[in-house]
């Protein structure tokens, strides 16, 4: 990754810059560079992140402006895949009984989340050294360049300062003063334990206690926290396609395998695969020894999508949605299955309308609400150039409370098939939901991509789903979901030696990379299938599990079932 010589030193820390993936062609450094408050960042030959002091998103995508910007990538809101611990179970997470020594030596585990708690003593050796390879820390300006790895911005460590300053800690001296990266949020250092704690507490040993790690402690997104003047932890797309780029890059250098850890979604999308961030992944999972992990996400029962129908040209359909007085700000997205085309109209809970918003190309309005003070912005992609499907994004500011209507109307319909979506929870009020919600479609981007692994999450202790587990669209859902893991009341390690009880869809993506490492270890590193690829770990994973009596497979909440480490190897070896 390279970056701009001219570009301010506060562009990644500052609440005054939006940054955009772009796809580019061209020479775009020096187009550029001849725009004031514009500033790029190239990640590699075909993509490269711009900044912009203020939104400038719309003069990236003007031809006329930028010649070079094949495609700019909308701002999407990543959320972490955590819940809040049940304390009513407290069941010990199970471990992995398994038929071959496979503990992830030669792998490594890529974790792009919150940092890592580089001193605890199961990220290290039983000799105590560090498991830790490198640490990128996108949050620590200044060091960006050691060696042969390379960042585009933020700090990065290597082993050797990591056990440099693990030593120092053990000589009573202050191991931040060497390395500074600390994991003040706690979601990695769990997420890293439950794939790949030493065992140093047996009772948190993790899936693969000899794997390496690289981990990418992630930018938070401070324009979208100052925005929503929220301190919930988001994240936006470039540090997270960033994160992903420097974990591809350093497992080419070192000529290792890689299990990429991505425990983040976003509502954001047609949630068809198609985005940039998903189009990026499936383009480095055509090498061999790569594969990306992620879950389902936590949005399967929190009525944050809806869908419908609508069936003639000027018919219409609502989309009512409920907002709770303290909900001030909303992003939602209607997205039209091509080639359909729909208007919309929005009406307050005072019963004051915008009328028929026309669906013209690319055209933005802007409105004003008398009574209830309401502002929104409404922007139609007709059609949005990654995938062809209509967009039409809605943004609310100072939004009322009560019920508010969005009416979708007939323009031109083959299948009339519309589906919407609004942020997260924990972005958004708990209370704020669809009236009419959809349960399936809810697995949050990218997990929508058939080459990444993505897992849903169900309770070890009845074998039931989780009831938030993201659900898979039910008119394609085949390859979407693979299966599910335990994911409720995994003991693992936390922050300060300290142990944490956790539950969510990311605790069972973890338990899946670890078994993921295993699998290359048994095909790579051992010689029995020298050319693995995310697709064959996929067909693997698919066989190794159980099934529940009476259920039909694969379908959209379980994928192909349980994971069975022990069915897995016994049908391959």
């Amino acid at each position: 990754m390279e970056k701009n010589n001219s570009i301010p030193e506060d562009v990644f820390n500052s609440k005054r810059y939006f940054k955009y993936i772009v796809e580019y062609q061209g020479d775009i450094k020096r187009e550029i560079s001849n725009r004031p408050g514009f500033y790029v960042i190239i990640i590699n030959d075909k993509y490269a992140i711009v900044a912009v002091e203020g939104t400038g998103e719309f003069e990236l995508q003007d031809p006329d402006i930028f010649q070079t910007v094949a495609y700019v990538a909308r701002p999407a809101v990543y959320t972490l895949q955590e819940v809040t611990p049940i304390d009513a179970a407290k069941i010990n997470f199970l471990q992995l009984d398994l038929p071959l020594n496979l503990t992830g030596k030669g792998i490594i585990v890529g974790i792009i989340d919150t940092g890592i708690d580089y001193l605890n003593k199961e990220f290290m050796t039983p000799r105590g050294e560090t498991r830790i390879e490198c640490i990128w820390d996108q949050t620590i300006a200044g060091v960006n360049t050691k060696g042969s790895v390379r960042a585009a911005y933020g700090s990065v460590y290597i082993k050797q300062e990591i056990q440099k300053a693990i030593n120092a800690s053990r000589d009573g001296k202050s191991p931040y003063e060497i390395v500074p990266s600390k994991d003040e949020i706690g979601h990695g250092t769990k997420m890293a334990g439950i794939i790949g704690a030493t065992g140093d507490n047996p009772q948190i040993r993790g899936a693969v206690p000899e794997c390496s790690f690289v981990v990418v402690k992630l930018l938070q997104d401070l324009v979208t926290q100052d925005l929503l003047k929220n301190n919930f932890p988001m994240f936006d797309v470039s540090s997270i396609f960033t994160a992903i780029e420097f974990l591809y890059r350093y497992s080419l250098d070192v000529d290792k395998p890689i299990v990429i850890y991505l425990p983040l979604g976003t509502n954001l999308g047609n949630h068809k695969g198609e985005g940039i961030l998903e189009q990026y992944i499936e383009q480095i999972s055509q090498a061999s020894g790569i594969v990306v992990v992620t879950g389902t996400g936590n949005q399967g029962g929190k009525g944050s999508h809806t869908s419908g129908t609508v069936l003639a040209v000027g018919e219409t359909r609502a989309i009512d949605i409920f907002i709770p007085p303290e909900q001030k700000f909303l992003i939602l997205e209607i997205w039209i299955d091509r080639p359909n085309i729909m208007s919309l109209d929005i009406i307050s809970p005072s019963g004051e309308s915008t009328g028929v918003i026309e669906a013209l190309i690319n055209s933005t309005e802007n409105y004003s609400f008398l009574f209830e003070r309401t502002k929104i912005i409404v922007r139609h992609y007709l059609p949005e150039v990654n995938t062809g499907d209509q967009l039409i994004s809605v943004r609310f500011f100072n939004i009322t409370s009560g019920v508010w209507k969005l009416r979708v109307i007939g323009n031109s319909i083959l299948d009339g098939t519309f589906n919407a979506w609004m942020l997260q929870e924990g972005i958004n009020s708990e209370r704020t939901r669809f009236i009419f919600a959809d349960p399936y479609g809810t697995i949050t981007s990218p997990g929508n991509s058939k080459i990444i692994v993505t897992v849903a999450a169900y309770n070890q202790s009845n074998n039931n789903i989780l009831t938030y587990s993201g659900v898979a669209d039910l008119a394609d859902y085949e390859d979407v979901v693979d299966l599910a893991a335990g994911g409720i009341n995994a003991m693992t390690v936390a922050p300060n030696n300290q142990v944490a009880v956790v539950n969510g869809t990311s605790v069972a993506a973890a338990v899946v990379a670890g078994v993921c490492a295993m699998l290359l270890q048994w095909g790579i590193i051992e010689g029995n299938y020298p050319y693995m690829y995310s697709q064959t770990i996929k067909a693997y994973l698919m066989r190794g599990v159980s099934r529940r009596s009476g259920d039909i497979y694969p379908n959209p909440q379980w994928g192909y079932g349980m994971l069975n480490v022990r069915a897995l190897f016994a049908n391959i070896i």
